[in-house]
């Protein structure tokens, strides 16, 4: 049980609301860390927004997302945040080998290596160590691509603090 007292449907905004039933048609159910933001409902709605917008069509395929998505919350070390990563992983294809392959560093691509060894440098204290692993992706990737790699890391670090902090588990 999450810190903070979940908060149902009946007992949230509209705003919330909306977001409660778009999971619920998505999905079947309400995810424990919207009921829980849903405390404050215009983060919750921006949230959800930016969470489309990086995770949704871009530049960077869905299963490198989910990738820096896992490393990010294997870093953390969320339960929640590694729960769900690996099951989009699965859902785009990666095999538990692939998983597996991930939690030890054991990429085959040196691009995707270098991506997740910048990810897990910034995630463990917050800034860029390794400014080298950086200029070698950016002879690799284009501004956008390099923009939405980092906003994918931004995006799960906060998610993953989020839970990690309010306790919230998976279901």
């Amino acid at each position: 049980m999450a810190l903070l007292p979940s908060l149902e449907k009946n007992e949230v905004e509209e705003i919330a609301k909306e977001i409660y039933e778009e999971f619920e048609k998505e999905t079947g159910k309400v995810p424990e860390w919207v009921k829980v933001m849903a405390h404050r409902p215009e983060i919750l709605k921006e949230f959800v927004e930016l969470f489309k917008t990086i995770m949704g069509k871009g530049t960077i395929e869905p299963l490198l997302k989910w990738k820096i998505a896992y490393v990010v919350s294997q870093t953390l070390k969320c339960p929640f945040c590694l729960d769900v990563s690996e099951k989009m992983l699965k859902k785009f294809g990666a095999e538990d080998e692939v998983i597996q392959k991930i939690k030890t560093g054991e990429i085959s691509s040196p691009e995707e290596k270098e991506i997740l060894e910048l990810v897990k440098d910034v995630t463990l204290d917050g800034h860029l160590d390794q400014p080298e692993i950086f200029e070698r992706l950016r002879k690799k990737f284009s501004p956008a691509q390099i923009i939405e790699i980092i906003s994918v890391m931004g995006l799960f670090n906060y998610i993953n603090r989020f839970n990690n902090t309010l306790a919230v588990l998976p279901e």
